[in-house]
Formats: structure tokens, sequence, C-alpha cells
């Protein structure tokens, strides 16, 4: 094998490897809508359906967790137990540029009981693609967890089909590997292969 494939080869491998990031619903104030302050420091944003925002909001008493909000309950109402939560993985560096994450997402879902609760966690990849999908129920906080390569969007929405009307996506402890973006060392490696075949022929 050439040096420079090995090199980049050896450089892609290395990027790979990933410490954890949690993710508490004690990051910012109470009751604050966050969308894009958690980029540069934890890799991620958040959005809801019909508002961009979530809310760090209390989930259950002296528990503190993530909501989705609905355009008719603002984050400073601390918004909506059963709204849609979507996390998306960015580079820590800008907290803009798309990344992903392999290995596995977990978190705390759910509330402080009384029902039973249902949720769907899905993931995706950078080009939009459903990479896997679970259902998972409870009656009070859960772990759930996924695992797979290349997810750069989770979505939670509650699944009413399964569990009662009043599921929720309340989630804490969001926990998962470093986001990456596509190594820059992969790239080189497709661009100088033809490079190099075309010097292994003179």
């Amino acid at each position: 094998m050439h040096a420079h494939v090995a090199l980049a080869i050896a450089f892609c491998a290395a990027a790979s490897t990933a410490a954890a990031v949690t993710v508490q619903g004690t990051e910012l104030a109470p009751y604050t809508a966050v969308t894009t302050q958690l980029g540069m420091s934890h890799g991620v944003t958040f959005s809801s359906f019909g508002n961009p925002a979530c809310t760090f909001t209390e989930l259950i008493p002296g528990t503190w967790g993530i909501q989705g909000t609905e355009t008719w309950a603002p984050p400073s109402n601390g918004g909506w137990f059963n709204s849609p939560i979507f996390i998306e993985f960015v580079d820590m560096a800008n907290g803009v540029t798309p990344a992903y994450v392999d290995g596995t997402v977990t978190c705390m879902w759910g509330d402080g009981g009384g029902d039973f609760d249902a949720v769907d966690m899905r993931a995706y990849d950078l080009a939009n693609n459903l990479i896997t999908s679970q259902t998972f129920t409870g009656s009070t906080f859960t772990q759930i967890q996924l695992t797979a390569n290349g997810i750069h969007r989770l979505e939670f929405w509650a699944n009413t089909n399964v569990g009662s009307g009043t599921s929720d996506t309340g989630l804490d402890w969001i926990t998962y590997p470093t986001p990456q973006v596509p190594a820059p060392a992969a790239l080189f490696l497709f661009a100088a292969l033809p490079v190099f075949a075309r010097r292994a022929r003179v």
C-alpha cells in the first residue's frame, strides 16, 4: 500500500474514535428556548414542530429536561409534552457544519408516570435517509437508545397508537459520541488515488 494512502486511512480511523458528550436539561436557564446555543459546546442543535425551538423545562417536579414546542405553546410556557423533538449533530468547531455520530445514542425519556407512554426514535444520515427506527414504551423515566453509524439527525415522536393519548417526548441526559464531520483525509484519498495510479504507470 502506498504510504500516502496508508496515512489517509490511518487518519480517518483515528478521527472515528470519539468520546461521549451529554446534554442535560439544566444546561441553560429554565424555560429557555434552545436552538443553536449548544452547537459549539456540545455539537448539537434542537428544533420542533411548528416552532424552531425546544425548551429546557421541568418535565416532572425536580427533573428538568427538554420538550418540543407548538406555536400555541411557546417556550416561555414550557413547550408542549408531546411535540416532536428534532436533534441535528453539527461540527463543534463552528456549531454549523453538518456532522454525524457513529455508535450509540442514549437518553432518558418519559415523565412521572400515571399512564403508558410510547415514543418513536428515528435516526437519519447526512443524505436524509432513514437509518433505523425503534418504538419505546414505559410508564416513567426510561433509558432508550439506538446504535448506528452515520447518524446526523434524530427525531422523537410521541406514538399515541401504541401508548396513551398523553404520550410525551420529554428527554434528559442525551448522550452520544462526539460529532464528526466527513474527514478531509477521505476526500484526499479519493482525489489522490488517480494521481498515484498515473505515477505507477510512468
